[in-house]
């Protein structure tokens, strides 16, 4: 069912959605696609099933159609007259649209991220931050995947080429630089703590 339902992100819509239902409650309330169907075939884990009816869930309750939604050769969904960003952690799932590039990252609480923070996390952020908590850190990797997913680029280092430049107190908002080459982009960043996730949602600063 949707837990989170953000009408204004800065001219974006944000949903959330807890599965808790059956995969055959899920799929009772939507009308798949041949496209879709076959996609869904493909799909052998039950709980990525789930994430998968979700997400088409959601679609449904923006009003678009999941013919409307198709993918980029990277798996970077695309809509014809605006952005989206879909993103699915166990139980969760998500997605965001927007007139501006945006991306959307859940991640659920889990401590094995300290051990590879030093990968993704540079000295300034870890000054940034003052605390290299579980929370923390988990939300400087929910940013820089969300920044990530919006810019569309591969071949990026989180470390190096994602920038977070800085945050608010509460360290729900921050501001990162993210750049390839001579292209760089700036984004607006919204972190959304629910239960034991974070949630990040980039939006194109222009």
């Amino acid at each position: 069912m949707p837990i989170y339902n953000s009408p204004d992100l800065h001219n974006s819509r944000l949903l959330l959605w807890n599965i808790n239902e059956s995969e055959s409650e899920l799929i009772s309330s939507i009308i798949l696609t041949d496209y879709s169907k076959s996609r869904l075939k493909k799909i052998k884990s039950n709980i990525q099933r789930k994430q998968f009816l979700g997400v088409q869930n959601l679609l449904k309750l923006l009003e678009i159609k999941n013919d409307e939604l198709s993918y980029d050769i990277n798996g970077k969904p695309i809509l014809n007259n605006q952005y989206i960003s879909i993103s699915h952690s166990f139980n969760y799932c998500g997605l965001v649209v927007s007139p501006n590039k945006v991306g959307l990252d859940i991640e659920k609480l889990r401590p094995k991220v300290l051990n590879i923070s030093n990968k993704f996390v540079s000295a300034f952020e870890f000054n940034l931050i003052k605390k290299a908590n579980i929370r923390n850190i988990t939300k400087i990797w929910t940013i820089k995947e969300a920044v990530f997913k919006a810019f569309g680029f591969p071949s990026i280092n989180f470390k190096e080429n994602i920038i977070i430049q800085s945050i608010n107190d509460d360290f729900d908002k921050a501001i990162v630089k993210i750049y390839k080459n001579d292209l760089i982009e700036y984004y607006s960043i919204e972190i959304i703590n629910f239960s034991q996730y974070i949630c990040s949602v980039a939006i194109q600063i222009k």
